[in-house]
């Protein structure tokens, strides 16, 4: 898996397949892919659903890692380790995340810590951040401000989620500057659009992007056929 994402980034198509290199991309992971994906006599069909449901498994694992590599206790880690997560990859300079997370530590002297289920919960929100943003400027417009109470609301209705009241509590000490239990909208969102992408700024870098547009365009050419027939 390390292999494939590394052959999807502008680093690793400079160095796929070079046998000069040592970074050539093995063909057993292909197959391994492909075998999955179409069966062993590779005449099956992949339905969007069943690659969904890879793509969903993946994404569990990749994080289960993340959590893992912080060492549970019990089956927790600390609010300070699950900052950190927040903030790797979100393009926050060295200074500023380093302050954030000693501010942090120090709010949470009494760690309660947070499960795997409170963070894969969080980050399952993150996935849909861009329906958030959305959900978010509306409540805004409204009048109503970002506190806790509209964040778990968003979550539960955007992403089918239950964000606990500690996880909140976390990364409102994280995020709120001024300590007025508000967020900053943009500044947060912005900041958690830079994460999911784990530092991939353009969307060059990333197949899944290339193939999902394609699908799309694919869709709109059979949709307009069938919209208008040939005489």
């Amino acid at each position: 898996v390390q292999s494939i994402i590394r052959s999807q980034t502008s680093m690793g198509m400079r160095h796929r397949d070079r046998s000069t290199t040592g970074n050539t991309l093995k063909t057993g992971f292909n197959s391994a892919l492909t075998t999955y994906f179409f069966g062993a006599d590779l005449k099956g069909k992949l339905t969007i659903s069943h690659f969904l449901e890879f793509q969903r498994k993946l994404q569990h694992d990749i994080l289960k890692l993340e959590f893992e590599r912080h060492d549970p206790v019990n089956g927790r880690i600390t609010e300070r380790q699950f900052g950190s997560m927040l903030l790797a990859y979100s393009g926050v300079q060295s200074k500023k995340l380093t302050v954030m997370l000693k501010q942090l530590k120090k709010h949470f002297q009494d760690a309660v810590g947070l499960t795997f289920e409170e963070v894969e919960n969080f980050f399952t929100f993150l996935k849909n951040i861009n329906d958030v943003d959305t959900a978010l400027s509306f409540y805004h417009m409204a009048g109503a401000s970002l506190d806790k109470d509209t964040m778990q609301q968003v979550a539960k209705t955007v992403a089918k989620v239950e964000l606990s009241d500690h996880v909140c509590d976390v990364v409102f000490a994280l995020f709120d500057c001024d300590g007025n239990g508000e967020l900053s909208n943009k500044e947060f969102v912005a900041i958690m659009k830079q994460r999911l992408m784990r530092g991939l700024e353009k969307p060059k870098d990333m197949g899944f992007t290339r193939l999902m547009r394609a699908m799309w365009k694919c869709a709109q050419e059979t949709a307009w056929d069938f919209a208008m027939p040939k005489q």
